[in-house]
C-alpha cells in the first residue's frame, strides 16, 4: 500500500522528467522545422544548387523557400505538407534520380500561386488576375529561379 507522501514523490519522479523530455523534444522539433525551411538548407542538396544560385540573384532573395513553397495554412497543414515533400526530396536526393529539369506538381503550382496572390494582393486587386484566378507562373515562370542552363544560361527577369 502506497501512503500519500510516497504517491506524491512517485508522481513527481515521473512527472518532472516527462515534462523535461517533452520540452526538449518540442524544442528540437521546432528548431528542425525552422532550420529545414532556411534557404541555405534547401540549397545544400546537390539537385537544388542551381535553383538556389538563381534564387540568390532574384528580386525575391530576401524570402526563404518556405514562404513560396509551403501552403498558407495552419501549422499542422504546413508540417504535414513539409514532411511529405521533404521525404520525397530525401528519397530522390539519396537515389540521385531527380529529372534534369525539376518541375512543379499541380498542388505545388496551386500553393505558389496562392502565395503570389497573398503577397501581391494590393498590386493585383481589381485586375483580371484576381477575377479570373490566373496562373501567375504562366507569365512569371522564370522570375525567381531564372532559366535553366539548357535555355541559354542563368537569366533572371528584372
Amino acid at each position: 500500500m502506497i501512503i500519500g507522501n510516497d504517491r506524491k514523490r512517485i508522481t513527481f519522479k515521473v512527472l518532472i522528467p516527462g515534462i523535461i523530455i517533452g520540452i526538449v523534444v518540442t524544442a528540437i522539433a521546432v528548431g528542425a522545422y525552422h532550420q529545414s525551411g532556411d534557404a541555405r538548407f534547401c540549397g545544400s542538396c546537390h539537385s537544388m544548387k542551381l535553383v538556389h544560385t538563381r534564387w540568390q540573384i532574384s528580386n525575391h532573395h530576401q524570402f526563404d523557400c518556405i514562404e513560396c513553397h509551403l501552403p498558407d495554412t495552419h501549422i499542422a497543414g504546413k508540417v504535414i505538407y513539409k514532411t511529405r515533400a521533404g521525404l520525397n526530396d530525401l528519397i530522390h536526393e539519396t537515389t540521385r534520380d531527380y529529372p534534369a529539369g525539376i518541375g512543379l506538381t499541380f498542388q505545388g503550382r496551386q500553393i505558389i500561386n496562392g502565395n503570389c496572390f497573398r503577397c501581391h494582393a494590393s498590386t493585383i486587386s481589381g485586375t483580371q488576375m484576381i477575377q479570373k484566378n490566373v496562373d501567375c507562373l504562366q507569365c512569371h515562370r522564370y522570375l525567381v529561379h531564372g532559366r535553366g542552363q539548357d535555355d541559354g544560361g542563368i537569366k533572371v527577369e528584372k
